[in-house]
């Protein structure tokens, strides 16, 4: 790749001396620039193009500060200034103008050249974090004022000789429970019957050691409400002794928590999906809650970590300034952006060191302030670094490429070659397909299209994912299994974002084909002649946009020997040759009966080569993905 003094990529130009940085500065998902003193950008990478939506020449056409917003300009100015009086490096957050008007949160990292008459920069977009950030104090606000309108109850149990014998309970337990103080007067076991089953060998136990004159801590459990509805109390219990420390009375208080419970489970959800280490500490320091992405980047099971002092993935030789750091922080907390990437490291369970940023929030709680904190390990980008700082060229920025989720080993069935491949536009591609090992010894095979690009639609390609092959380990039925995850994705998507997706079940013994299609292009089964034996159409709307929506299955088809099956995505039919024609289904059905012959990973290869020469691309403007099933003539 070549870049001339103009800053706009030649695809046809030689490679210069250094190809692998140029690459790199080329490849990046961040946004990086090189910026002269006379205020305008010399050379952008794509990355620009992409999140803002101007094209390189426009970008170089003006000024960079007339695309910072208005009232972030001063801000801005004054950072520059600060560069060329001497400042080695500026970090700052500002918002930057797109072209169709709207705004993007970026975070800037800069640092002079040549005496400040160039800058080097690199901008990661933040909006989605800032946007986060928002939701979760909308959200903590919401339950605080959830919490203060819960309607407790009170009872009193007298004891005599460790045994319960009498009870009062307030008119609260009415609201909280379902049932009214006379019901329990009427019914003595209804405080145990009403306990959720899977609760009440818990509860018991609690209550036994009360009786026996222990302290206890409150109880958070299940009750099955007189409406029918599970919900989660907590009940705080106080003894009251006689003189001689017998146990005489206790008092109790129930809150309903119901609530408080489904944000925990929610925000468990959110820390669990997201795409960087995630820890929650408590005020003592000590780790609540860790993700899979933690164990997996620092080598500890989460059971080793809960409990322990958040010290433990730092050196040795950082932890006492750690602690100082995080008393100071906690005196003041609040949401600081991703750290500095010179002088934090992370220690593995293996005693090895990585270089490592980190993002702070704090949570308010009932128990305290917990910290949010996100873990990143910039091993990657330390070494760009060095690269560009050795060569004095162009600023080097490596970004970790998500993780794609497509499966790495292709099913093996008697009679049957599969195989599956994706070519994406991006690195964080909308397209995505599995293989589901199904508990009736069926092969499941999906194919899916998640909106959009970027860092959310990933996130959500994961969950879907993550659902799809739970529910392919209870479930057979694929209209059933797309209701199921359809229901969890409702909750966890926003209104903008859906999912469509086609999943098949092959019944290897019988050669019987069954499928149900949320919104997603047609699939073909062709003959062995090459015909088209069945079209596998759309048979209902996409997942995450509607709940309480069916998936009804399409028509089973029984796969004869040479059959084959094909399935797809958009970015092969709508790929558009330079005069706006679309390739449509009938190029690509032409493409596959001419190499129905070959293998079938072979057949993919040859699609896709097929919609580069027929877009003149040497990139596919949108995801390539088809999965090939060929049944052994």
């Amino acid at each position: 790749m070549a870049f001339p003094s103009d800053g706009v990529y030649d695809p046809r130009a030689e490679p210069p001396a250094d190809a692998d940085a140029s690459a790199l500065f080329m490849l990046s998902l961040d946004m990086l620039c090189i910026a002269g003193a006379d205020g305008y950008f010399k050379k952008v990478n794509p990355a620009f193009q992409r999140i803002l939506g101007y094209s390189i020449p426009e970008l170089l056409a003006r000024p960079f500060i007339e695309f910072v917003h208005p009232e972030d300009r001063e801000k801005t100015e004054e950072e520059l200034r600060r560069l060329v009086q001497g400042r080695p490096t500026i970090r700052l957050e500002n918002r930057y103008c797109c072209k169709d008007g709207s705004y993007r949160w970026l975070a800037w990292t800069a640092l002079p050249q040549d005496g400040a008459k160039r800058i080097y920069a690199v901008a990661r977009d933040i909006t989605k974090l800032k946007e986060l950030d928002g939701a979760l104090r909308e959200s903590q606000e919401r339950y605080r004022r959830l919490l203060e309108a819960v309607t407790s109850y009170r009872y009193l149990v007298e004891v005599r000789d460790g045994r319960a014998v009498a009870t009062w309970h307030s008119e609260g337990c009415l609201a909280t429970t379902g049932y009214a103080p006379e019901d329990y007067l009427s019914d003595p076991y209804l405080w145990i019957r009403m306990v959720h089953p899977d609760d009440r060998e818990t509860v018991r136990q609690h209550a036994e050691e009360v009786l026996a004159n222990q302290d206890v801590r409150p109880l958070e459990h299940r009750i099955v409400h007189r409406d029918g509805r599970t919900r989660w109390v907590r009940d705080t219990i106080v003894l009251h002794r006689d003189a001689a420390g017998g146990l005489v009375r206790y008092d109790g208080l129930v809150e309903d928590v119901t609530e408080r419970k489904l944000v925990e489970e929610r925000f468990r959800r959110v820390v669990e999906s997201a795409p960087d280490a995630t820890v929650v500490v408590d005020d003592q320091g000590k780790i609540v809650l860790v993700n899979a992405q933690t164990e997996k980047m620092f080598g500890y099971a989460r059971e080793e970590l809960l409990g322990q002092p958040v010290e433990v993935l730092a050196p040795e030789r950082f932890r006492d300034k750690h602690v100082a750091q995080r008393g100071e922080y906690a005196t003041n907390p609040r949401v600081r952006a991703m750290g500095t990437r010179t002088g934090l490291y992370g220690r593995r369970k293996d005693g090895s060191e990585f270089p490592a940023e980190i993002a702070l929030s704090p949570i308010e709680t009932d128990e305290g302030v917990l910290v949010y904190a996100s873990i990143r390990d910039v091993t990657e980008w330390k070494r760009a670094e060095a690269i560009m700082r050795e060569n004095e060229i162009q600023l080097v920025a490596a970004q970790r490429i998500q993780r794609h989720i497509l499966p790495g080993q292709t099913p093996v069935l008697s009679g049957f070659e599969v195989a599956g491949a994706s070519y994406p536009a991006e690195f964080t591609g909308g397209d995505t397909f599995d293989y589901l090992a199904m508990r009736d010894g069926s092969a499941g095979f999906a194919i899916g299209d998640v909106s959009g690009h970027g860092l959310g639609p990933a996130l959500l390609m994961a969950s879907t994912h993550a659902h799809l092959r739970s529910l392919a380990q209870t479930f057979t039925d694929a209209g059933e299994i797309l209701a199921l995850a359809n229901a969890s994705l409702v909750r966890e998507t926003g209104d903008d974002q859906f999912v469509t997706l086609l999943l098949g079940r092959l019944d290897p013994r019988t050669r019987a084909f069954v499928y149900a299609s949320a919104g997603h292009p047609a699939g073909y089964i062709l003959d062995a002649s090459g015909s088209v034996k069945a079209c596998l159409e759309s048979t209902s709307v996409p997942l995450g946009i509607w709940p309480d929506v069916d998936f009804p299955p399409g028509d089973p088809v029984m796969l004869e020997p040479g059959d084959l099956v094909l399935l797809i995505t958009d970015g092969i039919l709508e790929a558009r040759s330079p005069t706006g024609d679309y390739f449509g289904t009938g190029r690509a059905l032409e493409v596959v009966r001419a190499h129905r012959g070959q293998a079938a990973g072979e057949i993919i290869e040859a699609l896709y080569w097929a919609v580069l020469e027929f877009s003149e691309s040497r990139k596919p403007a949108d995801d390539v993905t088809a999965v090939v099933i060929k049944v052994a003539p």
